[in-house]
């Protein structure tokens, strides 16, 4: 099941399109096999309203201009979401370093919401070995004795 009916913020084709951008874009291999692009999906479409307000109205028309792309930019046939991962992670790497400043800042700023998602999601910070919590009781406990407050960091 996908998160369609959960999306607040994209419309049903601005996700499917994102699909395709996180599916080219998020890492593979070493521990990061997961079946989460779902749940990246919609940490982003959480997060949109928390963008400046330009950046919003943009995204559905970058990710427009990133579908259509291909067959405009490039002279391909097919469409960014018919790509396969191979050919889209191409398609991506080639304009993140584009000589058009709004197509480039577009892939760019795609990719760090992209990574940001993915990274925070627990079964990746698990796959790293990454837990914040238990490393904020440490860092609370640690500091608490540097400064002689005790064991449970109450000061007196």
């Amino acid at each position: 099941m996908t998160g369609e009916g959960r999306l607040r913020s994209l419309s049903p084709r601005s996700a499917t399109i994102l699909r395709a951008v996180i599916d080219a874009l998020r890492p593979r291999g070493y521990g990061f096999d997961q079946a989460i692009d779902e749940d990246v999906l919609l940490e982003i479409d959480r997060t949109l309203p928390y963008l400046p307000r330009l950046t919003r109205l943009c995204i559905p028309a970058g990710l427009r201009l990133l579908e259509w792309g291909p067959p405009l930019l490039l002279g391909r046939g097919r469409r960014f979401t018919s790509l396969d991962r191979r050919e889209a992670r191409s398609c991506l790497q080639g304009w993140s370093g584009s000589r058009l400043p709004p197509l480039r800042f577009l892939v760019l700023g795609l990719r760090a919401l992209v990574f940001l998602a993915f990274y925070q999601h627990p079964s990746v910070l698990e796959a790293m070995g990454v837990h914040w919590e238990r490393r904020l009781a440490e860092t609370v406990e640690r500091r608490a004795t540097l400064l002689g407050h005790g064991k449970h960091g109450h000061l007196p």
